[in-house]
């Protein structure tokens, strides 16, 4: 027989609740060890309350799928849809990329993980690699570039940024050093200058932010 606390915990639990709880699993322990009661014991409920929510498992893994796809995808192809010129689109990009309550670079990292072993989950994943190179080549289409350099200056970008915390470099950069290589990335990804006085009210606004590393 439940007790008055655990009927409490069940009621009150979302179906958000359990997919945060899954997702701190999957980055922490893989996809393997995001289970049922695993995760019920972690939040001290019942299965039961699970149910109330998700048909299965893997119902709970396509939520967990759907939440990398909008969190990390549409906030990148919004950006750039966004952009009024091409220096604003560029350091927005950056931006979403350095906040990480708007791009979850672990969760992006353990979805990829779990592609390595799951043929149909590695196929979303270049499905939406292939939609964040198709806004942003279109971005600088849109600022000029033509083909095929638009497409190739969005892959280098959008390649270099997966690369960036696959190795986890943000370890081994201070946040004053970032912002130090700005002007040298904007040159490096668009060949071009980046107006000064762009930058500076760039710098100012992230000088005002917590680091995010």
């Amino acid at each position: 027989m439940l007790d008055s606390d655990s009927t409490d915990r069940n009621s009150r639990l979302t179906r958000d609740d359990w997919i945060e709880a899954a997702q701190t699993m999957l980055i922490d322990s893989g996809v393997e060890a995001v289970q049922i009661t695993v995760l019920a014991r972690a939040l001290g409920v019942t299965r039961g309350s699970f149910y109330w929510h998700f048909e299965s498992r893997e119902a709970l893994l396509d939520a967990l799928i759907h939440r990398w796809r909008t969190r990390n995808t549409n906030v990148m192809v919004e950006t750039v849809a966004d952009a009024e010129t091409l220096d604003d689109g560029i350091l927005a990009l950056f931006a979403v990329w350095t906040d990480h309550r708007r791009f979850d670079p672990d969760l992006d990292q353990a979805i990829r993980d779990w592609a390595r072993y799951d043929d149909a989950l590695r196929e979303k994943v270049k499905a939406e690699d292939a939609a964040r190179v198709q806004a942003v080549s279109a971005f600088f289409e849109r600022f000029g570039y033509p083909q095929p350099e638009a497409f190739i200056r969005a892959r280098v970008i959008c390649f270099t940024q997966i690369t960036y915390y696959a190795l986890d470099v943000a370890q081994d950069e201070t946040h004053e050093e970032r912002l130090g290589y700005l002007e040298a990335y904007f040159r490096s990804f668009t060949g071009r200058d980046i107006q000064p006085d762009t930058v500076t009210a760039y710098r100012n606004i992230l000088a005002r932010e917590e680091p995010d590393s």
